[in-house]
């Protein structure tokens, strides 16, 4: 199975998952922000993104996150199709994480 996995600071919490799960035989990709220095850690294939502006300047503030997850999540997109394009790495999964708590108060 074709397994990608998107965390702008890989492994976080799947530092024990995507291991196992290319230990077990999978094909297991990692996208992240991160600039790398390995291009394999642990059985997992490391990809970076990155994005290409950041948040428009005076934004809402109420908009302003959700202006820079899109953001990401544009630049991840495009690494994942160039990863698809170049490679032919089509996941059957992808696992990813949701991001942070906007307000913090608000969480557990």
């Amino acid at each position: 199975m074709n397994i990608l996995f998107v965390h702008q600071n890989f492994p976080g919490q799947f530092k024990f998952l995507a291991p196992a799960l290319a230990a077990q035989g999978h094909q297991v990709v990692a996208m992240t922000m991160q600039k790398l220095d390995i291009q394999a850690w642990q059985g997992v294939r490391l990809v970076s993104y990155t994005v290409n502006r950041g948040s428009t300047p005076g934004v809402h503030p109420w908009v302003s996150d959700f202006e820079t997850k899109t953001i990401r999540a544009e630049g991840c997109f495009n690494a994942a199709l160039e990863l698809m394009k170049a490679n032919g790495f089509v996941p059957d999964v992808i696992v990813a994480h949701h991001g942070w708590c906007l307000w913090k108060r608000r969480c557990p």
